[in-house]
């Protein structure tokens, strides 16, 4: 298990007794062609956070059976709750500027389905993929307003996100520490393909927003590869360490 548990669950516990505000004080204009821009794109992304965790919290209380397991179960917990704070976040600055809500979207239902299938560490493979596409996502959006508000919302989801995929990636790490080179590899072009396929299908719906920010599909997906190959790339297990060849002139060349 996961020897950074107690700083993790430190970490979670301070965040619920302080979540990240946006300050009321900021500049809130959004124009009308911000708003065309990007009410259906945020409204996505809202319901998306909005989920209320249960399959993943059953799949971390199968998971966690033994008593000292309780801190993982607690962070998991505190992990639901922060993202739906995000939710709460978007939601409150929609209904400000009129946004409508949306009841159901394609990626979100992807995701969901996906996370509904296998145990804990498949559920964090999926995780993982959906909160590195938010990063890159949120990012992009900040860029194609000038609304002080969006800007500093984004920025602290981001902020909360990149803390979340750092828990999520080392756990997955631990639970695969003893996996042999094959089942590693396996699991590597696993995520690659679930990586690749939520990326297009993320640019597609988005692509207004991201567009405007300067992303193409092409872009867009190496941008997110870059952050999971950040947190997530195993060494090859099999790499062999290769004394480098020394130059025939060299003073150690035989």
């Amino acid at each position: 298990m996961l020897q950074d548990l107690p700083v993790w669950l430190a970490h979670f516990r301070a965040q619920a007794a302080h979540p990240r505000q946006v300050p009321s004080t900021l500049d809130d204009t959004l124009t009308a062609r911000e708003r065309r821009l990007i009410a259906d794109s945020i409204a996505t992304f809202q319901l998306g956070e909005s989920s209320d965790g249960a399959q993943l919290r059953r799949a971390v209380r199968r998971h966690c059976r033994a008593p000292q397991d309780s801190s993982l179960v607690e962070i998991f917990d505190l992990f639901i709750a922060e993202e739906r704070r995000h939710a709460e976040l978007l939601g409150e600055f929609m209904q400000d500027h009129e946004i409508p809500w949306r009841e159901s979207a394609l990626t979100e239902r992807a995701f969901r389905g996906l996370r509904h299938h296998g145990g804990l560490a498949a559920r964090l493979r999926v995780l993982v993929t959906a909160e590195i596409i938010g990063i890159v996502y949120y990012r992009a959006l900040e860029v194609v307003t000038d609304c002080r508000r969006l800007q500093i919302l984004c920025r602290t989801l981001v902020a909360d996100q990149l803390a979340h995929v750092a828990f999520e990636s080392q756990l997955l790490r631990a639970m695969q520490g003893g996996t042999g080179g094959l089942t590693k590899r396996l699991a590597a072009a696993w995520e690659q393909c679930l990586l690749t396929g939520a990326c297009l299908a993320v640019w597609a719906t988005h692509r207004r927003v991201l567009a405007a920010a300067g992303y193409g599909p092409l872009l867009f997906l190496r941008d997110c590869r870059r952050q999971h190959a950040f947190y997530l790339k195993w060494p090859p297990a099999t790499q062999r360490q290769r004394r480098p060849r020394q130059h025939p002139l060299s003073p150690h060349g035989t």
